[in-house]
């Protein structure tokens, strides 16, 4: 139990801004398989704890700032979808008023 803990804390302890925020590790006594102190698996849990609840508020930091960036690009896409219809509207009233100058010029009778 005190291996799988300690490996936890390894695999959990990569993330930089968790260790820096939390800065416990846990003490591997009862590695030979006996456990001397029961507040040993405490601190290591515990530790544990605070390591994963830091990560946590990471992620939805994290979350939060792309779900603003996405907000902001789909805002772009929209502006630019709105510019393009506009620019497509006014390419076609050139176009036909190209089409009307090269028409030619109507005779009168007299």
């Amino acid at each position: 139990m005190i291996r799988l803990i300690g490996a936890a804390a390894i695999i959990l302890g990569l993330s930089v801004s968790a260790r820096a925020e939390v800065a416990c590790i846990p003490q591997a006594s009862g590695v030979t398989g006996v456990i001397a102190d029961q507040t040993d698996v405490i601190a290591a849990v515990n530790c544990l704890g605070q390591q994963l609840a830091r990560l946590r508020n990471d992620a939805t930091v994290s979350d939060r700032s792309e779900a603003a960036r996405v907000d902001e690009l789909a805002r772009q896409i929209s502006a630019l979808q709105n510019a393009v219809v506009s620019l497509s509207q006014r390419v076609a009233a050139i176009e036909s008023n190209l089409r009307n100058v090269e028409q030619p010029l109507a005779r009168q009778p007299w």
